[in-house]
């Protein structure tokens, strides 16, 4: 029989040991470090003013509950998450958030520039303007806005996947620095202050574009834009506007199979929008209109042919679920306020808020019916997505 000696037996445990080990201590050690990050209050900073710090944005990946510890630069401190603190004279501070799980702790610096009590900032200003509507119906009067309509009103009968756009000139020229002494170095545009651009956390620091003017490529929608202007002494100032980009497209003369096994009475149009109610992108109308004839005048025998039309409109979603209809409609519902002949039928279909909640956003179809047994005519279809 052999023999082993207790040294044998220690350097198996040792070798096991050294396989095993490193596991164990990794499935141990498995806490990863915090994120640390914070936002400031934006525009020019000044001696006296209180201004807020903000590291709610700060994350742990293992879900600890976290601590703060805040030094700003000027031998003040403080722990809570949001502080607030104001600096007695001007300079350069440096700010250092530290965020702690517990076990790690993470940092974060910014230096801050604090001017004189009395130093005079910029003065940021947005051009703004209304277009009229489509039918050349003015905008409000009320409110400061920017309002762009696209009026697609001679839509091609073969393009019927609608898909508008425009250049919106954002126009910062009539800014000015707050001193004759200074002049402006900068102008950086947020393009939408609801979004986080640059996925950083912080919705307060993104610079989307530049430029004293700048020419934005954008579809339809509700955008709130942030201007913000630099001087030559590294003061800034800022300005908000909102910008409303509607739309309208309009088809003439299109003729509409009958309904029968052999025809297709149906037409269908479809437009793309956007809907982020969270994010205040919101849409407030899709309408769809249809004019068409009362009566068709039959087959070249005049009045003595003459047939009654009726058409419906029906709205999809992206995903093809059926959003609303006219089917319910009376022939005296067939006809809006707008309507200008006594011989059509003008019919309106609108989506507003609760069909959006319900149904999102993405490429809706507008559908015509023909409900009847002979071919017909559509006079006219309009599409209109409103946003202001």
């Amino acid at each position: 029989m052999k023999r082993y000696s207790v040294a044998s037996f220690a350097l198996i445990f040792v070798l096991v040991g050294a396989t095993i080990l490193p596991g164990c201590l990794e499935s141990f050690g498995s806490n990863s470090a915090p994120n640390a990050t914070f936002s400031v209050t934006t525009g020019t900073l000044k001696v006296g003013m209180q201004i807020e710090f903000d590291a709610s944005a700060s994350s742990d990946a293992d879900g600890d509950t976290l601590t703060y510890s805040w030094n700003f630069g000027d031998t003040n401190t403080a722990t809570e998450d949001k502080p607030s603190h104001s600096y007695s004279s001007q300079g350069d501070y440096v700010v250092t958030l530290s965020v702690s799980d517990g076990e790690f702790e993470t940092q974060e610096t910014q230096t801050l520039k604090i001017f004189p009590e009395d130093a005079s900032e910029p003065i940021p200003e947005i051009a703004t303007s209304k277009d009229d509507d489509c039918d050349d119906e003015a905008a409000s009067a009320s409110g400061t806005y920017i309002l762009i309509w696209i009026c697609d009103d001679a839509m091609d009968e073969g393009e019927r996947d609608w898909d508008p756009s425009t250049t919106v000139t954002l126009d910062a020229s009539e800014s000015e620095a707050g001193s004759v002494e200074s002049w402006l170095v900068s102008w950086k545009w947020d393009l939408n202050i609801n979004i986080d651009s640059d996925g950083d956390g912080d919705k307060a620091n993104d610079e989307d574009a530049d430029g004293e003017t700048y020419s934005w490529d954008t579809p339809p929608g509700e955008w709130k834009v942030k201007l913000t202007v630099t001087d030559d002494q590294g003061m800034t100032a800022t300005e908000e506007t909102w910008v409303y980009v509607n739309a309208r497209a309009k088809w003439s003369d299109i003729e509409i199979g009958r309904n029968n096994t052999a025809d297709n009475p149906r037409e269908d149009f479809t437009v793309p929008f956007i809907y982020d109610f969270e994010n205040s992108h919101k849409l407030n109308q899709f309408k769809a209109r249809i004019v068409y004839p009362k009566k068709d005048p039959g087959m070249g025998c005049g009045q003595a042919c003459e047939q009654n039309n009726r058409m419906d409109i029906y709205l999809f979603n992206d995903t093809d679920e059926e959003v609303r209809n006219s089917s319910a409609n009376s022939d005296e519902q067939q006809t809006d306020s707008n309507c200008n002949s006594d011989d059509n039928y003008c019919l309106t279909t609108t989506s507003s808020t609760g069909d959006f909640r319900n149904f999102l956003d993405g490429t809706w179809t507008v559908q015509v019916f023909n409900t009847k047994q002979h071919n017909a005519e559509i006079l006219e279809i309009q599409i209109i997505l409103k946003y202001k």
